[in-house]
């Protein structure tokens, strides 16, 4: 059984730079090689989450992103029509992005 398409809610076609793509694809095929099936599930069930560290990094540039142009006076409208973001999800990306306030 090979799975194809997109099955996440929400997904949708984007680009990743051409090394990482092939290191991902490298990773699939090694641990499909795995002969213990239950050793290929801990496998992967490790790999996501290593992968779920550096997608908080990567989650965290555009939070900073978002949080700059905020700054800059940019309203959830501008940052939805510039970065095709729902507007549900400029609203949570600024909420997380306000500095928490000391002593509140």
């Amino acid at each position: 059984m090979h799975l194809t398409g997109r099955s996440r809610a929400g997904a949708r076609p984007g680009e990743l730079d051409p090394n990482l793509r092939a290191a991902l694809r490298s990773e699939v095929q090694r641990l499909e090689r795995l002969p213990d099936p239950v050793a290929r599930i801990q496998a992967v069930n490790d790999s996501f989450a290593a992968l779920d560290d550096e997608l908080a990094r990567l989650a965290g540039v555009r939070l900073r992103a978002v949080s700059a142009l905020r700054g800059e006076g940019w309203t959830y409208a501008r940052l939805v029509l510039s970065t095709g973001l729902s507007k549900t999800r400029v609203a949570q990306l600024a909420r997380q992005a306000r500095p928490h306030r000391a002593g509140g």
